[in-house]
């Protein structure tokens, strides 16, 4: 069976998606059979460029439709992905998968009752470095102690969700490396903006159960992009950029490897493994579960930076 699949969202980064979507489409592996987004000037250049059908409203492919990939601001994705979900379609969602966890778990029931695909764009889990990585701190000697990661742009700052929400691929990447294992979170606002109130810049420390410290940046900042992620064991030290996908092993202050896995490009290979879960009904590596326990630390962390105090993770 080639998925019908439909793109709703052509923003920033739905732009990205539809790149992908057109090119498996070109050889075959689905069949892209619509476009939605509320820009209709957006929608004419599309259906221009690609020839492809193009609505405002997501109803129009329900028929025809069998997958839908939702690229559309935080806000919408529990109303929007719940009535897909409802009408048994396979439904890959960018981050974050919801803003609460009892919204995340209720979409997880969903999906699972009606035996559909449901796949959250968690993209660092589809990072060759960030699975090099993983599969380097097995080794004791590379296990860290402690853990510093910074996730940085100057993009403005979006209106419906802040910096812990929109830049929370850190918490997934700790969670990939580490598994289920944070004791508690404390969260600091760094800068805000005031209409609405919502976090900037935040620093977020975590304490995990195998005596693994965690201390995050996330947000806006007036210059620059930095993708990074620390590790410090007894032994040695590594650094990772997670934009050149790179790992420098440093010993005894001196430099004393560089790993740089061959590049693929992740969104590619997480839409492809949504595309291939579906024909091949496997589970993802991105799934709900996962998208749900992503929320569920964000969410945490967020009732820290309310209240100004640790939070005990359960």
């Amino acid at each position: 069976m080639i998925p019908k699949i439909v793109l709703i969202g052509t923003g920033r980064f739905g732009n990205n998606h539809l790149r992908n979507l057109v090119d498996f489409d070109k050889i075959g592996i689905i069949k892209l059979i619509g476009v939605v987004d509320t820009d209709s000037n957006r929608l004419k250049k599309i259906k221009k460029e690609y020839s492809i059908t193009t609505s405002e409203d997501y109803r129009d492919f329900l028929n025809t439709a069998n997958a839908f990939d939702v690229v559309t601001p935080a806000s919408t994705h529990f109303s929007l992905v719940k009535s897909l979900l409802l009408e048994k379609k396979h439904v890959f969602v960018e981050k974050p998968l919801t803003l609460n966890y009892f919204e995340a778990v209720k979409l997880v029931k969903l999906a699972k009752k009606n035996n559909v695909t449901f796949q959250v764009g968690l993209i660092f889990r589809y990072n060759e470095m960030v699975t090099k990585l993983k599969k380097l701190i097995r080794n004791k000697n590379y296990f860290p102690f402690y853990v510093t990661g910074s996730f940085l742009q100057n993009t403005p700052p979006k209106s419906d969700v802040g910096a812990i929400f929109n830049y929370l691929h850190h918490f997934d990447i700790i969670d990939n490396l580490f598994g289920q294992k944070i004791k508690s979170i404390f969260s600091h606002e760094n800068l805000s903006m005031k209409n609405p109130h919502l976090e900037t810049n935040v620093t977020v420390m975590m304490d995990l159960t195998n005596n693994v410290n965690v201390v995050l940046n996330l947000g806006w900042i007036p210059t620059g992009k930095y993708r990074t992620l620390e590790l410090f064991s007894k032994k040695y030290h590594l650094k990772c950029d997670l934009m050149k996908q790179q790992i420098e092993i440093y010993q005894n202050e001196k430099l004393n490897k560089v790993i740089k896995p061959k590049f693929k490009e992740p969104l590619k290979l997480e839409l492809e493994e949504f595309v291939n879960c579906i024909k091949n009904k496997k589970k993802s590596k991105a799934d709900g579960y996962i998208g749900a326990r992503v929320v569920k630390i964000a969410e945490a962390a967020t009732k820290s930076l309310k209240t100004k105090k640790p939070l005990r993770f359960r």
